[in-house]
């Protein structure tokens, strides 16, 4: 909240020295652009734990069998904990081959790698969370349990 509260004013406080005074601190485009990715992704992990994703849930609705609905709902998980997973794989790379040539920020001049981390990290975090979201929907499957939507929204 904090990080966002921050980008909203840095983001007021540019556009006014740009419009009214005619200058612009070039640093604070730096920080509302990294600070930007920092919050979206930490934003889609936030929603993953507690399910607030848009969904698509028109065939879960049409299927009769609870059954069907978590196998459904399993493999769902599962495939998106692996597209994360590549996502996260080839966001590591990147921040690697930045911090392997020595990249720095235009401005900032900081380790262009550190504004790539976000991306790896928040990409895991989302990827274990969708595993424990299929392995909740595949324990229920076997124990018999109804199905939940949304395996994270109970805690």
């Amino acid at each position: 909240m904090f990080v966002l509260l921050a980008l909203a004013i840095v983001s007021f406080v540019q556009v006014v020295c740009r419009y009214l005074v005619g200058f612009s601190f070039t640093w604070m485009e730096e920080i509302t652009r990294y600070s930007s990715v920092f919050i979206a992704f930490l934003g889609a992990a936030i929603g993953v734990k507690y399910g607030t994703h848009f969904s698509m849930v028109f065939v879960y609705e049409r299927l009769r069998s609870h059954k069907v609905r978590q196998i459904l709902m399993f493999l769902v998980n599962v495939i998106c904990c692996v597209v994360l997973l590549v996502v996260a794989w080839y966001g590591w790379e990147q921040a690697m081959k930045l911090k392997r040539f020595g990249t720095l920020t235009a401005v900032l001049r900081i380790p262009k790698y550190i504004t790539y981390l976000p991306i790896p990290v928040f990409s895991v975090i989302m990827a274990v969370r969708f595993l424990m979201n299929g392995g909740s929907q595949f324990s229920d499957f076997l124990s018999g349990r109804p199905f939940k939507p949304h395996a994270s929204q109970d805690a």
